[in-house]
């Protein structure tokens, strides 16, 4: 399936060899060390530090270096120094330093009464720099293993090879120069972006204004190649905003006058007091963790004071985390492809690159509407298990329900829709009907009885049989003084009422109208410009729709398992019929997720869950098939929109299902995923869609792959056709830069990156195939090319507003057969990439393939996923 005329692409990955490791130095603890530890406090609340991490940030800023210290209560498992904590830095440490640091940070550990345990049991023997790879070893197949923290700082040396030459971006711009950070990170911090936005706050109706910044940073991520047998460092760019206020704001970095070559980071808390307007505002701002005190303590001079606010730029930045910012996020394929071409030069190590096959990933032709239209609902509905479905547009203002009505009555050809009375139900197709409610008492925010409302009401009471209610919302976010009030949000309390009574229900905002429906968009700005230049009259503006209704109504008929045969035509499209499935299957999506809950005070401590849900989908042969769509539940497999509410007023997690291996929670979860393919019975090859959970399935993980458990593991033990592909899109999936030879035409500036076509690439890991499906973004399609056609350092003086919008990079997700089952590998990945090009219920696409997209949004739409931790979960 390889064929050379359709092009090469490159990414921003590069393999790795002795040369490029490497050295560092690394100082083990004895025996007596890791039992000191464990008798230290472990400090509670949601503003905690653990002790690791206040302590590496402390000898970070003291020392100036990347230090790590490997956590006493988690040793590495293999290498040299199994079982024992170990420090590693880039050069050698200052024993009489380390020492007096790790006496200061433990004497005001809070509940440990100034006790001093640990100084004296370190062991600081100096053996010298190490190469890096003599701390890696290959198993009797040439894998590569050894401790997880030599890959974490396996990018040190690459990054100081980078920091080490400036990055060209334009021959008219000085390079771009970049420094450490204690995370292993490169940050653009002498040079930051920067960029005004303007505009009148709604809650005081006052003109407002603020300067943002940002800067570019660059992540390296290490780890074995899918086979284990080489290693690649995936190099990624981001852009790191500067928060403008304190808000939500948990940590700085900072530019130490002492260590100025290495940019700290730290956490910070925030004491607030109200303003004379009535607003809060910072009153104190300070390091966390007792680091300042220790920095100074040290002889190292004091960490510069935190600034009360974020206005002017410092060197204490705080680190922005969620909400606008006058910078938008994205660095740019420009960007990506510039990085890549001097990280090649610099590192002298061509990248990975992905060759061209013939598998084309096609879609139907066609204007493909976000929803179910009429004509198709009958057969939807019957592969959803559904004889009636009702949808109830619940509303407040009136604004509100003529936008909605409006598109609706366009979308399926009924003017009356929008001057329907309310309360009046009108068929739309044959078993679904719509009605209009007005229910200010609902949707509007408080704490007051939402149920007894509902209870009351005949709307959201299913008729017999096989019926199903459904529910589009008009809602609002919160304002700031809502917010600080402690204002119940009403579409949070809505989910949880309306998932008790098995109905599915989608939110739409008045902050998502599109406003002017004879906008302009990029083409016909274009064909106007056109037309003046020829001297010609100007065509018409196309009503636009409004596309916010629209997927609004998509979701709502995909969250309810009410899904068309899109699918179907775009998995059995002609040009997929050397790699389409030759017989019928089951395609399942394994989606987990580890879930912290938020500290409250005064409750008690909840462990962290592994959020698992499965959905599967039947596929049929042929392309005018519709894919039966189930999810599991405590009861089974059921229709999707009946398992998902069972989801949705449940636990967001089960009991038993953790990462711990002392509490079994990895054999739960392995037991509970097979305990759900095995419901499916033995009757069709089952499909397993699933990305890396090491803890759980090792061998879904590159240095392991298809050697160690992957889902269904006792199914295929017992002879069950079961095939298992890894997906991945997230940090350690290469990212495309550029894509060389192939057909389409070129971009008229020979710098800028030309898109991947509608193919999947392939590379040969040492017989271990990775498969890319890339392709450019939704906003690149449509003609904003920004991003694509500069870096934000090289915008024009008039384009500099696009500071404000995205910058895209080529999408990208990557297919690995862990289990190929009876299949082909080009029938898994060709299915895989197709199910993804064409979304189940709207006309893009999806990250993931279409059943793991639906186990994640079950999972996302869950109304406890957003009371949790905002650290990795």
């Amino acid at each position: 399936m390889v064929s050379d005329d359709r092009g090469r692409l490159f990414t921003l990955s590069f393999p790795l060899d002795d040369r490029l490791l490497g050295t560092v130095h690394v100082y083990p603890q004895d025996e007596a060390f890791a039992p000191a530890w464990r008798r230290l406090p472990r400090p509670r609340g949601k503003d905690a530090v653990q002790p690791i991490a206040s302590l590496q940030t402390a000898a970070r800023a003291v020392t100036g270096e990347r230090l790590v210290f490997t956590n006493p209560d988690r040793p590495a498992r293999t290498g040299r120094w199994a079982g024992r904590s170990v420090i590693v830095t880039p050069g050698p440490l200052d024993e009489a330093v380390v020492r007096t640091l790790m006496r200061e940070w433990e004497t005001r550990l809070e509940g440990h009464d100034g006790r001093d345990t640990l100084a004296a049991l370190l062991q600081l023997d100096n053996n010298g720099p190490q190469p890096l790879s003599s701390l890696l070893h290959r198993d009797t197949v040439g894998r590569i293993t050894g401790p997880r923290w030599v890959f974490r700082v396996a990018g040190w040396r690459l990054a100081g090879m980078l920091a080490a030459q400036p990055l060209p971006l334009d021959e008219t711009l000085p390079a771009l120069r970049f420094h450490l950070d204690s995370e292993g990170d490169l940050l653009a911090w002498q040079a930051p972006l920067v960029h005004e936005r303007k505009w009148i706050d709604e809650e005081s109706g006052k003109r407002r204004r603020v300067a943002g910044y940002a800067m570019e940073r660059i992540h390296i991520e290490v780890e074995p190649a899918p086979g284990g047998k080489t290693l690649l460092a995936h190099l990624s760019a981001r852009i790191s905003r500067v928060a403008t206020h304190y808000k939500g704001i948990r940590n700085v970095l900072l530019r130490h006058p002492v260590n100025p070559d290495i940019i700290l980071k730290a956490p910070i808390t925030t004491r607030w007091e109200k303003s004379p307007d009535g607003f809060m505002q910072p009153k104190e701002v300070r390091y966390r963790g007792a680091t300042a005190q220790i920095v100074e303590a040290c002889g190292v001079g004091r960490l510069p004071q935190p600034p009360l606010g974020l206005d002017e730029l410092t060197e204490v930045r705080g680190v922005h985390r969620t909400g606008k910012h006058p910078i938008d996020k994205g660095a740019g394929a420009m960007f990506h492809a510039r990085l890549e071409e001097h990280a090649t030069h610099v590192l002298g190590q061509e990248p990975v690159v992905y060759t061209g096959t013939a598998i084309k990933i096609s879609k139907p032709s066609g204007n493909l509407p976000p929803y179910v239209p009429a004509g198709k609902m009958a057969d939807a509905m019957a592969a959803a298990r559904l004889d009636a479905v009702r949808t109830v547009v619940l509303y407040e203002s009136a604004a509100w329900r003529t936008r909605v009505m409006g598109q609706l009555a366009r979308d399926y050809a009924r003017p009356e829709l929008a001057d329907l009375p309310d309360d009046q139900p009108v068929v739309l197709a044959p078993g679904y009907e719509l009605v209009a409610v007005r229910l200010p008492e609902l949707v509007r925010h408080g704490s007051h009885d939402r149920g007894l409302i509902l209870n009351s009401l005949p709307w959201f009471k299913p008729a017999a049989g096989r019926s199903l209610v459904t529910t589009l919302c008009e809602t609002r976010y919160l304002s700031e003084q809502e917010k600080e009030a402690g204002v119940t949000d009403a579409k949070h309390a809505l989910k949880g009422l309306f998932a008790q009574r098995g109905i599915p229900s989608q939110f739409i905002t008045m902050d998502s109208d599109p406003g002017d429906p004879y906008r302009l968009n990029t083409p016909e700005k274009v064909a106007r410009s056109r037309a003046r230049k020829a001297g010609l009259p100007e065509p018409d503006a196309a009503y636009k729709d409004d596309h916010a209704v629209q997927i609004g109504l998509g979701s709502l008929h995909c969250d309810s398992g009410i899904i068309d045969n899109r699918l179907a035509a775009t998995a059995f499209h002609r040009n997929a019929r050397e790699t389409a499935l030759h017989r019928e299957a089951v395609a399942v999506g394994l989606w987990t997720r580890h879930h912290r809950f938020t500290e409250r005070p005064g409750r008690p401590r909840k462990p962290a869950v592994l959020a698992v849900t499965l959905v599967a989908m039947r596929i049929p042969l042929g392309e005018d098939a519709y894919w039966p769509t189930a999810m599991y539940s405590e009861r089974g497999w059921l229709p999707l929109a009946q398992a998902r509410a069972l989801h949705h007023a449940g636990p967001i997690g089960m009991r038993g299902h953790h990462l711990r291996d002392d509490h079994g929670g990895p054999d739960n979860v392995r037991a509970y995923v097979d305990g759900a393919l095995a419901a499916l019975r033995n009757q069709f090859p089952i499909i397993v869609f699933a990305e890396e959970r090491e803890r759980i399935w090792p061998g879904l993980c590159n240095d392991r792959l298809g050697d160690g458990p992957v889902p269904g593991q006792s199914l295929i033990a017992q002879g069950w056709d079961v095939a298992v592909v890894r997906v991945g899109n997230g940090q350690g999936t290469p990212q495309p830069s550029r894509r060389t030879g192939g057909g389409g035409k070129l971009p008229d500036n020979p710098l800028q990156p030309v898109m991947p076509e509608k193919i999947l690439y392939r590379h040969d890991h040492g017989g271990v195939v990775s498969w890319m499906f890339s392709g450019q973004s939704r906003q690149h399609a449509g003609g904003q090319r920004t991003g694509t056609q500069y870096t934000r350092r090289t915008l024009p003086g008039g384009q500099l507003a696009q500071m404000s919008a995205p910058f895209h990079a080529m999408t990208r997700t990557e297919y690995v057969i862990a289990h190929p089952g009876g299949w082909r590998e080009e029938q898994l990945a060709g299915l895989a990439a197709r199910s993804s090009e064409q979304a189940a219920m709207w006309d893009g696409r999806t990250n993931l393939p279409a059943p793991l997209h639906l186990a994640k949004s079950a999972d996302e739409k869950h109304p406890k996923f957003g009371e949790q931790e905002d650290f990795g979960a």
